[in-house]
């Protein structure tokens, strides 16, 4: 996950297993250099059911172990928290997003931690 890219994306091994076609290019830019991309549409379902169509992404070569990056284009499509409490780190999201907004500091004083 890379909560810092403002398009989600996934590998060329992805792309190539999943038979996709290129139906853009678009330049990303990272810590060191700027390099012209191609750009698939997938549809993402979610853990909790909710699927996600066309969406738009890049195509690029990350960790080995890595097959998808979730940018903010997808994050910002619901309410997410990342939480480690228990020694243990836990992602959890709601789509659509709540109208109340989740304030951690807030919360956190509440509780007198």
């Amino acid at each position: 996950m890379d909560t810092g890219a403002m398009i989600s994306v996934i590998t060329p091994q992805v792309v190539k297993r999943l038979g996709l076609q290129k139906i853009d290019t678009i330049p990303i830019t990272g810590a060191n250099s700027t390099d012209n991309v191609d750009v698939v549409l997938v549809s993402c379902i979610l853990p909790n059911g909710v699927l996600i169509k066309s969406l738009r992404v890049a195509v690029c070569t990350v960790d080995p172990h890595t097959e998808m990056l979730i940018g903010m284009d997808l994050i910002g499509l619901m309410d997410f928290a990342i939480t480690s409490g228990g020694g243990q780190t836990q992602f959890s999201f709601a789509i659509p997003p709540f109208k109340d907004k989740i304030d951690f500091e807030k919360w956190s004083k509440n509780k007198g931690m």
